[in-house]
């Protein structure tokens, strides 16, 4: 099965060329090009690699929770170095290291959804710096269009653009390292994937003040294809693909016992997709109950159940309040809520609590992990979301009435 890798330097259009590679099954490159999309060659499958000027990676530590709430939680932790007045971004997390490690690809919205609404569409949508091998120090890969980007050690990286001079290094790189030095992290070394002479090495050391070496070249569409797998998707509503497993000599010896298993594996498969589809059906029906409970009262801004469901919980907010009742979104009755599962805390771990818009902010100082964790289940069993984030001092959670 083959696939058309395509790197994107903006949103697709008609009429722009833009770079392509066609891999073969077993993700070699067997041919690459530039052209319009009418000229792409034809492929099984199809992917949107993002130009490093367009994307940036940041690395994140996050407490231990189920891969749903990864995406979520990340971009809970970004808020504040990711402040927009328009849509929030885009952002696809990868999966979670023992450590709590994760790394987070953010991108424009606008921008990933026109690569998604592309015909014929892209399969996956991922960025071009995750394809560049991580290394010791800071690594300064050139990018498959203008400019390059800087990979760190922990797997984060920024752009950086084109050399003003030969021998000149890119502001971003001059800022970033600058910035670094004043902190005390510096990094031992950065490499260099791209051409360059001795002299340029010696003289971008001289200026930084720190050892600029040799690393391998590095093009986008040479990375492995375990790297291809393992970059965040950026699509919205990603779904995973399993991979069957052939068939063994073991596995013949016991055939009979296998047809068996695979009989009652059917069996046990098609009643769960009866009870599935009964209970999405039922969730249907609900839905529209919901909807139309919302249209009969006349609420703003109904359109679906989600929205619904918010605009009659707002309502029945304001009626109590009204009544001079609280509501259970309200701050006391919402920690009230919480208290017992906060109440396992350790002593002097809660810096602050500050309630705006239906939810609770703390600070905690740091925390053991394990703690984190039981105190999350306590609060999914009391009806209350929590989003947790690493901050410099320890964690951030918000807390939210369960919908």
């Amino acid at each position: 099965m083959n696939t058309l890798r395509v790197l994107l330097a903006a949103p697709p259009s008609s009429s722009r060329s833009e770079s392509w590679a066609l891999f073969d099954d077993a993700g070699r490159c067997v041919e690459r090009g530039r052209d319009v999309p009418a000229h792409w060659p034809r492929a099984e499958l199809r992917e949107a690699v993002l130009a490093a000027d367009l994307v940036r990676i940041v690395a994140l530590t996050l407490p231990p929770m189920p891969a749903t709430r990864l995406a979520g939680a990340a971009a809970f932790a970004l808020e504040d170095q990711l402040a927009t007045i328009g849509q929030p971004p885009a952002i696809a997390v990868s999966a979670q290291e023992p450590d709590g490690r994760v790394q987070a690809c953010v991108a424009a919205r606008d921008l990933v959804a026109a690569v998604v609404e592309w015909e014929p569409p892209f399969g996956r949508v991922v960025a071009e710096p995750a394809l560049a091998p991580v290394h010791r120090g800071w690594t300064w890969y050139a990018s498959g269009t203008d400019g390059g980007f800087v990979r760190r050690a922990d797997g984060s990286a920024f752009a950086v653009g084109s050399k003003p001079a030969p021998a000149q290094l890119p502001a971003e790189l001059v800022s970033a390292l600058a910035q670094t030095a004043r902190s005390g992290e510096s990094p031992a070394s950065v490499g260099v994937a791209h051409p360059c002479d001795d002299t340029a090495l010696a003289q971008w050391a001289r200026d930084a003040g720190i050892p600029f070496v040799r690393a391998s070249p590095w093009r986008w569409d040479m990375a492995a294809a375990d790297a291809f797998d393992a970059a965040p998707d950026l699509r919205i509503g990603e779904s995973a693909s399993a991979t069957p497993v052939g068939p063994t000599r073991i596995a013949r010896l016991f055939r009979p016992a296998f047809v068996i298993s695979a009989a009652v594996l059917g069996l046990m498969i098609a009643a769960t997709m009866i009870e599935w589809a009964w209970l999405k059906l039922d969730v249907w029906r609900m839905s529209r109950s919901i909807a139309a409970l919302a249209r009969d009262a006349a609420l703003p801004d109904a359109a679906s159940a989600e929205a619904a469901t918010r605009a009659i919980a707002k309502w029945h907010a304001d009626l109590r309040h009204r009544a001079g009742q609280s509501a259970p979104a309200d701050a006391l009755p919402l920690l009230a809520r919480a208290a017992p599962a906060l109440s396992s805390l350790p002593a002097n771990a809660l810096k602050s609590a500050i309630y705006a818009d239906g939810a609770w902010t703390i600070e905690l100082t740091a925390v053991d992990g394990s703690a984190l964790t039981r105190i999350d289940r306590a609060l999914t069993g009391a009806g209350v979301t929590a989003l947790q984030a690493k901050t410099a001092g320890g964690y951030r959670m918000r807390l939210g009435l369960a919908q």
